[in-house]
């Protein structure tokens, strides 16, 4: 609801917790709701949209000093719902509230769904789905392009929708090519550009992007995967300074892919390790020096005093990353979830190196066992 302020985080059980800061200190706080919660789908205008295991689509928001919840799905025309679209934004882009404001969800029968929230005119229309396909998952909601909804089909094949005219196309690609079911990540060279690159993953596990250039047009580009005993998991992003995005490895690791001198690189950023190692990446080796780097450095001088035998130690607990899609904290941070339930917080440092500089306990992990007050685990 306020950024770099608070994140919710939603456990396997369906409880609602929110992590956030109050006069200098960092608390979780829990939400009661009359359902378990599946998941939150999208924010807007402080408020939050959230789906519970029924499929209903439900609104957070504060009224006055209160918090209070109201049901979307039990409007008119209103669906059972699965997915909405990606939480990214583009970089100097202000989110401003509009009369023209429309947020775009996936119901559980495949079909695309509109709510006009702007002026709370709060209206439902049924978009339908692509003539041979059900909808999946939306790729990206007019970040690309003014007034386009790009969504991934269940037969893996990518598609748009028209606001504007109402009207779907496929955008074709060749056979061996299918899509994974999971929302992508978008990068433009500039707000006043209309080049740039929708980045997805494939069923396969390799990094695809799909580039539009004044000069070249519409050009599908598969960048493979990190190494060879390594596949991507979960969705792309986010993305930072135009020539940055984070993937999960199934290896439990982060990985950059950037941009040095036009040409796409591979960085193993690693995961957040307390014991021996902060950072296992690139056994190997050292790092290149480079445009963009990871930390590896020997976590005996990060870690404050009294927290050296906390984390790997104990048996409940697995810092490899998770393949839940983080999230950007701030313009220069990003949440990982662990595998074990907790958060971890990857920063960048001069515009050069991603370091990993906190690990957060959740109430959804039995690795912390005071999360409740216990500061964050600082690595930096």
């Amino acid at each position: 609801m306020d950024v770099g302020k608070s994140f919710f985080l939603v456990t396997d059980d369906g409880l609602i917790f929110e992590y956030i800061c109050i006069e200098s200190a960092w608390i979780w706080l829990r939400h009661e709701s009359f359902t378990p919660m599946k998941g939150i789908l999208s924010s807007y205008n402080g408020s939050l949209f959230m789906v519970d295991t029924h499929g209903s689509l439900l609104l957070r928001e504060r009224r006055g000093k209160e918090l209070t919840w109201r049901n979307y799905t039990a409007l008119r025309r209103g669906q059972n719902i699965v997915g909405g679209q990606p939480w990214d934004g583009l970089p100097g882009q202000e989110k401003k509230v509009t009369n023209e404001d429309t947020l775009f969800f996936v119901s559980k029968t495949g079909r695309l769904m509109k709510l006009v929230v702007s002026l709370k005119k709060l209206k439902w229309k049924d978009c339908r789905n692509p003539p041979d396909a059900k909808v999946a998952c939306i790729l990206d909601q007019e970040l690309f392009r003014k007034n386009i909804v790009f969504v991934i089909g269940r037969n893996g094949r990518l598609y748009q929708y028209n606001k504007v005219t109402d009207l779907w196309h496929e955008h074709y690609h060749s056979q061996h090519l299918v899509l994974s079911q999971s929302p992508g990540t978008i990068i433009r060279s500039s707000l006043k550009s209309l080049s740039g690159s929708l980045f997805m993953v494939s069923k396969e596990g390799g990094l695809v992007e799909y580039q539009w250039s004044s000069m070249y047009g519409w050009n599908w580009v598969e960048h493979g995967i990190p190494n060879r005993d390594v596949t991507l998991v979960g969705s792309p992003g986010p993305s930072f300074e135009g020539n940055q995005l984070f993937f999960i490895g199934s290896d439990g690791k982060v990985y950059l892919r950037y941009m040095d001198k036009k040409s796409w690189k591979w960085k193993d950023c690693g995961f957040p390790h307390v014991g021996n190692k902060l950072i296992e990446a690139h056994s190997q080796g050292g790092f290149q020096e480079e445009k963009v780097d990871c930390t590896d450095k020997d976590s005996a001088s990060y870690l404050k005093k009294g927290q050296t035998n906390f984390g790997d130690l104990n048996i409940r607990c697995d810092s490899k990353v998770a393949s839940t899609r983080p999230i950007q904290f701030s313009k220069g941070s990003v949440i990982f979830q662990l595998r074990d339930g907790r958060l971890a917080e990857i920063q960048l440092v001069e515009k050069r190196e991603w370091v990993w500089s906190q690990i957060i306990g959740t109430p959804a992990s039995l690795c912390s066992e005071n999360y409740w007050s216990t500061e964050p685990y600082k690595l930096s």
